[in-house]
């Protein structure tokens, strides 16, 4: 998208020359020749920045740029100003910069100064905009992993710091779901010199559709295909000199991980339907919950890749072996939402501290996270203490690693216990159904999601047979 320019000025041949010189440089520039006609187009559609004459017929230009600094803050948006003015008028400039201007030009104005200041501003709000991207994503990443105390994730991030200044190392991160394996690409990007000021970009393979992954990955060409309307960059050109991660990238399909090991292999490739090679710097991070050697055996990833990806390993650890870590997360989630949610809760109550050390989590920190959300969203204004009972921990109760009923055998071997019919015949299908749905609940403490995510069915499927068995 082509960054906006807005000219406000009452000169008309002035407005022209410079939206010829600024459309040459790739702005899309509309103009004005009043402030007030000037300020409500850019109410009806701010724009990235605007070049604004001290001097208008209808008004003073420091009040529309007192307006739209004003305006920008309270709709959440950015638009740099640039205060053109007499060149003898240097207080109008310096009262400009005190009120908000980005940089001011002296009249009468020279094309190429006012094409570089343009330039300069775009340029600045692009910085602008990527150190607030990465304080945000620093803090929300550092804060979900500090509290770790276990000695299993001090291994995890000693790694990271490890290969952190192995700054073109591509790097495989394994573990299940929930474990956190986006923050872990994250931070190695953010500690990896050279690249932490870069782009941080990163594509969940398994969201995108196989028919749309090259064209995501590697861009195309206009007229590459049917709604090729204009040229797209892919993301290895948006992640050039930072970090690409690949999330769950063991749902790659075969023909696009060839494409991905020639880039990986020579740092080079092709836009769909373009005839010249690109070449990019980027470090590619990649993370599946998947065993990829595994996958290997099967066909269905190759073994090239596996071994191009494959370069350092990080594992990182389920959350039921690194018990350590529940309670300081657990804290560190309920000071969290308390905060965001402005709850009283500050501490777990015993009995809630011994359910969250006894259960297994296996959804691991995501989980943990849902569930002390959960509760917080659910706290009353009492003495802080919050208590998550055994319905919002499905086996809870049970031993750590207990299997629901029915999942060591069969079934149907253990409800035949309900007994034969007069005529020797089993009892029908419905009461095994009934008694194994019964379990499953006393099993779970009561908690329908749980039982319908154990039987593989839709929350709407176990409503409905629950009251149709009156359970």
């Amino acid at each position: 998208m082509k960054p906006t320019v807005l000219v406000i000025d009452d000169e008309k041949t002035f407005r022209i020359v410079a939206e010829e010189a600024l459309s040459a440089e790739g702005f899309a520039v509309t103009t004005a020749g009043n402030g007030k006609s000037g300020l409500a187009a850019w109410q009806r559609e701010p724009c990235d920045l605007v070049i604004l004459d001290r001097q208008l017929p209808d008004t003073d230009g420091i009040s529309i740029l007192e307006t739209m600094v004003r305006e920008s803050r309270e709709r959440g948006v950015e638009t740099l100003v640039v205060i053109a003015t007499a060149y003898a008028d240097v207080s109008s400039a310096v009262q400009a910069l005190k009120l908000g201007a980005f940089d001011y030009l002296s009249k009468p104005l020279q094309l190429p100064e006012l094409v570089i200041t343009a330039q300069k501003a775009l340029e600045a709000k692009r910085l602008r905009a990527q150190v607030r991207q990465l304080a945000g994503r620093a803090q929300a990443a550092m804060g979900d992993l500090v509290p770790g105390e276990s000695a299993a994730m001090r291994v995890v991030l000693e790694m990271v710091e490890k290969v952190a200044q192995a700054t073109d190392t591509t790097v495989l991160i394994q573990g299940e779901s929930g474990t956190g394996k986006e923050l872990i690409a994250d931070l190695i990007h953010r500690r990896t010199p050279g690249r932490s000021g870069e782009p941080f970009v990163e594509i969940n393979c398994a969201s995108v559709p196989e028919s749309l992954l090259e064209s995501e990955l590697f861009g195309y060409e206009r007229g590459a295909f049917t709604d090729a309307k204009q040229q797209k960059r892919g993301l290895f050109e948006e992640a050039d000199s930072g970090t690409l991660f690949l999330d769950e990238v063991g749902e790659l399909p075969l023909p696009t991980q060839a494409k991905l090991l020639k880039v990986l292999e020579d740092t080079t490739f092709r836009r769909l339907g373009g005839t010249r090679d690109l070449t990019v710097n980027v470090r590619v991070v990649a993370a599946t919950n998947k065993d990829l050697a595994a996958e290997v055996k099967r066909g269905v990833f190759r073994l090239d890749l596996f071994h191009r990806l494959d370069v350092f390993h990080v594992q990182v650890p389920p959350l039921r072996d690194r018990r350590e870590d529940i309670l300081p997360l657990g804290r560190h989630f309920l000071a969290k939402f308390a905060a965001r949610l402005r709850k009283p809760a500050t501490h777990f109550g015993a009995e809630t501290e011994r359910r969250l050390l006894t259960y297994d989590f296996p959804g691991n920190v995501r989980e943990l996270r849902n569930i002390v959300e959960r509760a917080v969203i659910l706290a009353g204004s009492g003495d802080g203490e919050i208590e998550i009972d055994a319905r919002s921990l499905a086996g809870s109760g049970a031993a750590p690693g207990a299997a629901p009923p029915g999942a060591g055998g069969s079934a149907a071997e253990e409800f035949f216990t309900l007994g034969l019919d007069d005529s020797g015949r089993p009892p029908p299908l419905a009461a095994l159904e009934r008694a194994y749905i019964a379990r499953l609940l006393e099993f779970a403490g009561g908690n329908r999601t749980q039982v319908a995510r154990l039987l593989g069915v839709s929350y709407p499927t176990i409503a409905k047979k629950i009251a149709d068995y009156g359970l």
